[in-house]
C-alpha cells in the first residue's frame, strides 16, 4: 500500500498544506512573502462580494443535488428493469460524466444561447419574446444549475445502479407476501439498501460542485452582475488572473472547510438514520 499512498500524499496532503501555509503570508506570484496571519481571511470575511460568492456556491451544490440524486435513482430504478435495449440506454445515459466540463459548458452555452439556442426558441415562440438565459441575473444561476446536473447525475445512477443489483430478490418477495405495494418496497427495502452508496455519491457530488470551475467560468464568467461568481471561480480569479496566491489560497481553505463540514454532516445524518 506504500505507493499508493505515498501518490495520495504527493498530490493531496501536501498541496493543501502548502495552500494553508501560502493563505497566511503576503504573496508575490508564487514567492512567499512576510507573514501576516489571518488577515487574507479578515479582507474575504468583510467583502461583500464574498457573501455573494459563499450564497452562489451553496445554491448551485444544494439545488444540484436535490436534482441530481432523485433523477439518478429514478434512472437506476428503470435501467434495473429487464427493458430491451437496456445496454444502449446505460451507454447513452453514462456520456454526459464521460464529456469534459469545458465541453458541456460550450454544449449548454449553444443550447441556451438568446440567438441560436433551441430553448431560447421554444420559449419565445410561447412567449413571443426574446430569453437570454445565462445573461439575465434571474435566471443565469438555474442556466447553470441544469447544465450542471445534466452532466453529473450519470455519476449516482451507476452507482445507485450497482447498488440495487446487489439487494437480494427475496427481500422483495417478503415485502410482497406481508402486502407491501411499489412504494413501501422501494422505502423500507430498497433506500435502506442502498443508502451508504447514495451517501457516497452525495459526498462526492458535494466537493464536485462546491469546487466546481470550469462550468460557470465557460458558461457566464461568473456574470451576469456576479450572479454566478461562486468560490471556485473566485479562487481562479484572485489566484491566477489578479496573481494574489496569498488570497487565494485562503478562499481555497475556506472552501476545504466547507465540504469538510458538509462531508462530515451528512454522515452524521446516516449514523443518525442507522441508530433507528
Amino acid at each position: 500500500m506504500l505507493p499508493a499512498v505515498g501518490l495520495v500524499v504527493l498530490v493531496t496532503f501536501l498541496p493543501v498544506l502548502r495552500a494553508a501555509t501560502l493563505s497566511l503570508h503576503e504573496t508575490r506570484y508564487l514567492e512567499q512573502g512576510p507573514f501576516v496571519g489571518l488577515r487574507h481571511y479578515a479582507t474575504f470575511a468583510g467583502d461583500p462580494l464574498s457573501r455573494t460568492n459563499v450564497l452562489n456556491s451553496l445554491v448551485l451544490t444544494f439545488a444540484s443535488l436535490g436534482l441530481a440524486i432523485p433523477l439518478a435513482v429514478g434512472l437506476a430504478l428503470v435501467l434495473n428493469q429487464p427493458l430491451p435495449g437496456r445496454a444502449v440506454f446505460r451507454t447513452v445515459l453514462i456520456l454526459p460524466w464521460v464529456v469534459s466540463q469545458v465541453l458541456a459548458a460550450l454544449l449548454w452555452r449553444w443550447v441556451d444561447s438568446p440567438l441560436i439556442g433551441p430553448i431560447a426558441y421554444l420559449i419565445g415562440r410561447l412567449t413571443d419574446s426574446r430569453v437570454d438565459i445565462l445573461g439575465d441575473p434571474a435566471t443565469a444561476m438555474g442556466g447553470v444549475i441544469v447544465a450542471n446536473v445534466w452532466r453529473t447525475f450519470p455519476f449516482p445512477m451507476v452507482l445507485t445502479l450497482a447498488a440495487l443489483q446487489t439487494v437480494p430478490g427475496e427481500l422483495y418477495e417478503a415485502a410482497r407476501i406481508d402486502g407491501a405495494g411499489r412504494w413501501q418496497s422501494f422505502r423500507f427495502v430498497t433506500l435502506p439498501m442502498i443508502q451508504n452508496t447514495l451517501l457516497i455519491a452525495t459526498i462526492i457530488l458535494s466537493v464536485h460542485c462546491v469546487n466546481l470551475i470550469e462550468l460557470p467560468l465557460v458558461l457566464t464568467g461568473g456574470g451576469p452582475v456576479n450572479a454566478t461568481e461562486v468560490l471556485g471561480l473566485r479562487v481562479y480569479r484572485e489566484a491566477f488572473v489578479l496573481q494574489n496566491f496569498g488570497y487565494g489560497s485562503a478562499i481555497a481553505m475556506l472552501m476545504f472547510a466547507i465540504n469538510v463540514v458538509l462531508s462530515l454532516g451528512y454522515i452524521r445524518i446516516l449514523r443518525a438514520e442507522a441508530r433507528y
